[in-house]
This record gives C-alpha cells, sequence and structure tokens, in this order.
C-alpha cells in the first residue's frame, strides 16, 4: 500500500472525487455518504506509461439514508469504489524534471479542467472519448474513471501491433474527438487555440536549442542511423552514406509538421496514439459490472490478447440514442476485409478467443497539439501496423476515418465539406504520411526496447527517462535490442525501410 497523502491525496480529496462520481454516473446531485475507509496501491510493479507514475484509488462508502438512525446505517450496504490515479514521477528527479520542463502534466491538467470536459459537453448523447477525470491538483495528480471497471481494456502481448477491427473502432472514436473540436469553433466562431491560449502550445517537437527535447531528437536520430548501418539491404549498399546524409533532414521536417497548419484546418489532435493509449471494450457474455470491483484494472491498465476478426453487421448499423432516436451512420462502401494477420511478424504469443471489439477510448493527452485530422491518423496507422498492413489498407481506413467524421458532424447539423472538405482531407493524408512515420519511428524505437534491457541500463530506473541518457548510451541500448530482439528488429527494419525507400531512395 501507499501512503496517499504521500501523493498529495487528502481525506477531503477523496470525498470531492466520490462525490463527482456520483453526480456524473448516477444522476445523484444531492446524495449523501460516508466515506469509511480508501487505500492507494501501485497499479503494477512495471511502469505502464512513460511520462508518470499509476496507481488506485480503492474506496469503501455507505450511502446515508435520511429516516435511518445512526445504528441502522451500520447495517446498511457498503459500496466499494475503484479509481485510477496519475502522478507526476517524482521519486525518479530527473525524470521529473524531465516531465516538468516538457509540461507534460501541466498540459493535461489543463485540458482535463478546461477544455476536454467543454467538448465533452459538446458531444453530450454520445459515447465519450476520453475517461472522465474527477480531480486534477497541483499541475502533479490526476484522478481519472476506472475503465476497467467500464469494460475497457488495454491490448497486450500484440507486440503494439492492431487489425483493421481495432483499427476501425478507434479511428471513430478519433472522429469523435475532432468532431467535437470542429463543433466547438464552429458554434463559437473561434478557433481552440484561441479559446484556451495555450492549452494546445506545442511541447514535443520545439526547434530550439535549449529545449530538452531538441537534444532527444537529436540523440534519436545518431541512434537510428546506426540501426540503419545494420539493415541487410543498405549496409553494403553504395547508396548508405547517401542515405545516413538525407535520414537527420527527413526527420527533421517533424517540426514543421507539429506547427498549426496554415494550409488545411486544424482540430484538437490527440498527439500520441499507439497501443498504450487506447483502451477497447468488447461484446461478451458476462458484462462488467458498473465500477465496484476495488482490484479492478484503470484507465492505462488492463489486459487482452491480440485478436482476429470480421467486422458484424450489427456493427455497421445505427447506434440508439438516449432518447431513443437513432443516430444516423452511414455505411460504408468499402468491403470489409478480413483482418490482417500480421503476417511475417515473429509473433510467439498464442492469442486468446474473444467476440467483437465494440468501442474505445484514448486516454493520456500530455502531447496533444493543434493541427489538422490527418496528423492523427496518419500517426495512429503508421505506430500500430506494418509496411505491408498500410499498402494494402491504409487507404480504406483514411476513407473510413473521414466517413466517421462525416456522421458525426450530420448529427450536429454541420457539413463536413464546409468546414473540411474530403479533398483537403486526401491532399493533407498526403502530406502527413511522413509525420505518422516519422512519430512513429521516433517513439518505437524506445517504446519496443524489451523491458529487461532497459531495466538493465543502471542510469535509466523506467524507460521514459532512457530518453535523457547520453547519445552512446542510446545507440548502445538500440543496438543491443537489435541483436537480441527479433521483434525490436523486424520492426525497426519495418519502418526505417519504408521512410528510406518511400522520402530518401
Amino acid at each position: 500500500m501507499v501512503d496517499p497523502a504521500a501523493l498529495g491525496l487528502t481525506e477531503d480529496d477523496v470525498e470531492l472525487i466520490v462525490k463527482r462520481y456520483l453526480q456524473e454516473k448516477r444522476d445523484k446531485y444531492n446524495a449523501k455518504f460516508r466515506v469509511l475507509s480508501y487505500h492507494v496501491k501501485r497499479l503494477s510493479e512495471e511502469p505502464i506509461g512513460y511520462l508518470g507514475d499509476h496507481y488506485f484509488l480503492n474506496v469503501v462508502l455507505r450511502e446515508k439514508m435520511v429516516h435511518y438512525s445512526a445504528e441502522e446505517e451500520e447495517y446498511a450496504e457498503e459500496e466499494y469504489l475503484s479509481f485510477f490515479l496519475k502522478i507526476l514521477p517524482e521519486q525518479v528527479p530527473k525524470l521529473a524534471d524531465y516531465v516538468r520542463e516538457m509540461g507534460c502534466f501541466r498540459k493535461e491538467i489543463q485540458l482535463y479542467t478546461h477544455l476536454i470536459p467543454r467538448l465533452q459537453d459538446v458531444t453530450i448523447g454520445t459515447k465519450p472519448f476520453a475517461p472522465r477525470a474527477y480531480l486534477t491538483k497541483d499541475e502533479k495528480l490526476l484522478v481519472f474513471e476506472n475503465l476497467k471497471a467500464e469494460g475497457y481494456r488495454m491490448l497486450e502481448n500484440n507486440k503494439s501491433l492492431l487489425d483493421f477491427a481495432h483499427l476501425e473502432v478507434a479511428l471513430k472514436t478519433v472522429a469523435k474527438l475532432h468532431a467535437a473540436s470542429l463543433v466547438l469553433e464552429e458554434r463559437t466562431k473561434q478557433p481552440i487555440a484561441k479559446l484556451y491560449s495555450g492549452h494546445l502550445n506545442e511541447n514535443v517537437y520545439i526547434d530550439d536549442e535549449t529545449y530538452v527535447r531538441k537534444t532527444n531528437l537529436d540523440n534519436a536520430i545518431k541512434a537510428l542511423c546506426e540501426l540503419i548501418k545494420r539493415i541487410d539491404k543498405y549496409k553494403n549498399s553504395d547508396k548508405l552514406d547517401y542515405i545516413l546524409g538525407k535520414f537527420p533532414e527527413v526527420i527533421r521536417r517533424i517540426y514543421d509538421f507539429a506547427r498549426p497548419s496554415t494550409e488545411y484546418r486544424n482540430v484538437f489532435n490527440h498527439g500520441d496514439l499507439w497501443n498504450n493509449n487506447l483502451m477497447f471494450k468488447y461484446d461478451e457474455p458476462e458484462k462488467t459490472a458498473p465500477n465496484s470491483d476495488p482490484g479492478a484494472c484503470a484507465a492505462e491498465g488492463g489486459a487482452t490478447g491480440q485478436q482476429e476478426h470480421q467486422p458484424p453487421e450489427e456493427q455497421q448499423q445505427p447506434q440508439s440514442m438516449a432518447n431513443g432516436e437513432k443516430r444516423r451512420r452511414r455505411r460504408s462502401d468499402l468491403v470489409r476485409p478480413n483482418p490482417f494477420n500480421f503476417e511475417g511478424t515473429p509473433f510467439t504469443e498464442d492469442r486468446e478467443p474473444w467476440s467483437c471489439v465494440r468501442d474505445c477510448v484514448m486516454i493520456d493527452f500530455q502531447i496533444a497539439r493543434y493541427s489538422p485530422p490527418a496528423y492523427d491518423v496518419m500517426s495512429l496507422l503508421n505506430t500500430t501496423t506494418t509496411r505491408a498492413f498500410r499498402t494494402v489498407y491504409l487507404d480504406r481506413l483514411a476513407k473510413l476515418y473521414y466517413e466517421f467524421l462525416l456522421a458525426e458532424l450530420e448529427w450536429f447539423q454541420i457539413d463536413v465539406d464546409e468546414v473540411f472538405p474530403g479533398d483537403h482531407f486526401r491532399d493533407s493524408c498526403e502530406e502527413y504520411k511522413l509525420a505518422g512515420l516519422i512519430d512513429s519511428i521516433l517513439f518505437r524505437h524506445l517504446t519496443l526496447l524489451p523491458v529487461d534491457l532497459v531495466a538493465s541500463c543502471k542510469e535509466c530506473p523506467v524507460p521514459v527517462s532512457f530518453e535523457n541518457l547520453m547519445e552512446n548510451s542510446i545507440s548502445d541500448l538500440g543496438i543491443k535490442a537489435w541483436d537480441s530482439c527479433e521483434n525490436y528488429r523486424f520492426m525497426m527494419t519495418d519502418l526505417l525501410s519504408d521512410l528510406v525507400d518511400t522520402y530518401i531512395l
């Protein structure tokens, strides 16, 4: 167990969290209750995120009955609630300083205090695109609903890859976020960057010699060049020097991509769409009960195996609304392909049988930005797939995203052709394919590192602090992973070859 006070969590905070939960989930605005006990425990001994520590807050309470005596209340049923805590990693001072300098917690707290609730109000009556935050505090603590208790899971043992079915549902959620952004701007007649000044300022790709991430990117380029030298089709090529000379220039184009576009309509972008920042809900025989399991996983935890399926017919039908009306959804004219089976990818784990994926939420908005929708879409599709998959399905999935965006905007009686025409989206996708590929390379050369290899580095107690290591350490770890981990070698070869073949040679 962990002392809640050591994390900055007080008894008054816990009561406020429970009160907000009862108001939001059960519409009990005048609920009287008594917190009997609460405790905090770490989500996992292994780090599951890269820019924060993660915990459960488990609460035991009893509702106060108006006509009950104190003695009678003692026999009233106890209730157990579970919440998810995200804390600034102060136990690792260098990492905490790094996160503070990037402004990650400050940004996410600002977003969950102001902008995300506004967007959730805009899209009321639809499924949420993100978990509810019941408390933000001191630029170092956030308390969320427990998504596991709502039936959501994070995919594990899938090498961070998603199949067609999961991507389809994920893109529907991304479209909800982008549509909410567009609806808010259309209603207020002001860009979000002006409505919420500073909330979506770039905090990752800043081309400033004094900024910590500038050093990280320069070191990453050197480490990635060492990996390119080890790819079979380049290492003995007479074009190797040319590739290594052009590679830094191509990677540094990310600085321009990360700025708001002057050509295409910008929206609130999540900015970090990869396996660990997406949670899925499935149609299963046993439904998860409402929030009542004090030991359930939370917003950034959970597990399930890599799945395969054909999207069922009912997923393509209109969704029922709370008022009984049907929400219009356009059926895609695309033939739903069989899910990609990751052929050629060195998976060894058995995949568990499962039922159909039907919903998704996004978590972790610490590096959100204001940019065209294509940035999020292309980043997701590059980070969670292989090159072979993208060759077959990328354009189809991009078209599906646009159909989802169209349906969302139609629901709010907004013509997508007026706010974001299809030809603009297609053109922006072509342009931002490179942004998605660069993003994927820069993040995955770190997130794919084997945990045991990272843990063996004395300077690196958790994976994210790897970004603070000296350039030689970065290269050394990458080379060790290349030599010892088949999946790391396969995926980095796949990504780097795509960039070199498409944008350099």
